[in-house]
């Protein structure tokens, strides 16, 4: 019984947090991505869903502001770095909070695709491990939400606990 109660907290939490990733998304036109690299850590982990609000087009984001961005360097790639100035053109210089030097390239503001608005942590992992290639912790991940998937279907009384009384 207390298994299934367990499993069923983890679940609908799991649950929730999904839905919480999606509804601004749906609701509210922003952009839902999975952080794939260590470079924002401790602000932002592997594996965690964040989203972006679009960038307003009368303002440039502040420093220390997180951006969602077209990765100047590598084009077919987006970026989620911090703000770390903003050049008089209004190019963004960022960086990652893991990273000891700025990024050497600018960010253009007509790159810029989004402003950090919510972390939802974990639920993207799967989709982070997937990407990563690293399927054999995908395949422990994915396993152990379907145990606990399992243990959320079990009843919580058995039938042994309701016996009728004698006649």
């Amino acid at each position: 019984m207390v298994t299934a109660v367990i499993s069923r907290t983890v679940v609908g939490s799991v649950v929730g947090l999904l839905v919480w990733a999606q509804l601004p998304v749906v609701t509210l036109g922003w952009t839902a991505g999975v952080v794939q690299s260590g470079s924002m850590r401790p602000a932002l982990m592997p594996g965690d869903v964040v989203l972006y609000q679009p960038p307003p087009h009368d303002r440039t984001p502040t420093v220390g502001q997180i951006v969602l961005a077209q990765d100047p360097t590598r084009p077919s790639h987006l970026l989620t770095h911090r703000v770390y100035q903003v050049l008089p053109n209004n190019d963004l210089i960022t960086k990652g909070d893991a990273n000891s030097v700025p990024d050497s390239t600018p960010v253009r503001p007509r790159a810029l695709k989004g402003v950090a608005r919510l972390r939802v942590p974990w639920v993207g992992l799967p989709a982070q491990l997937w990407r990563a290639r690293q399927f054999v912790s995908e395949a422990i991940v994915l396993i152990g939400l379907a145990i606990l998937l399992a243990f959320a279907a079990l009843p919580l009384h058995s039938r042994s606990q309701h016996k009728e009384p004698a006649r």
